[in-house]
């Protein structure tokens, strides 16, 4: 069956939880969800009522990966993948949705924060998407940019 994307709902969220816990790299638990970042199903159930969206990709009825956006800050808050399902394209698939949605809500520039370690693939992912470094720093983690084509960067 091929892979089919849309947008989250309430009734994903158990299961987008799930890949979250599950990837290799980057790997958290629901205590350090919840303790480090605030996050609970409740909270996440609440995001998605209010500024925040998502979207999901399935095979063959199995969430296998997601990427979530706040329509506020224009923050992309998460993008994860199955192990058994990286290298499919998923991540990109996910995430050009939530970066579309994002620009469609009229933000000219839109973010992400992303481990600095060379050793994880996450910052090399986004780079190869376009996404730049900012030189800012949240925790430990550093902040990425991308700009709506066509807009002129100044700094």
């Amino acid at each position: 069956m091929p892979l089919t994307y849309r947008e989250i709902t309430v009734d994903d969220l158990p299961a987008v939880v799930q890949v979250r816990y599950s990837t290799i790299e980057n790997a958290i638990t629901p205590e350090e969800l919840e303790t480090g970042y605030g996050v609970t199903p409740a909270s996440l159930a609440e995001a998605l009522r209010g500024p925040v969206r998502g979207w999901l990709c399935e095979d063959d009825g199995m969430v296998a990966g997601f990427a979530m956006g706040d329509r506020e800050t224009g923050e992309v808050g998460v993008v994860a993948v199955l192990p058994s399902h990286e290298g499919c394209g998923i991540g990109v698939g996910v995430l050009s949705r939530v970066r579309d949605w994002l620009f469609s809500e009229g933000h000219d520039r839109i973010w992400l924060k992303a481990n600095p370690d060379p050793g994880i693939r996450a910052t090399g992912f986004y780079e190869r998407l376009g996404w730049k470094p900012t030189g800012e720093h949240v925790g430990d983690d550093h902040v990425l940019e991308l700009h709506r084509p066509g807009e002129p960067v100044f700094r």
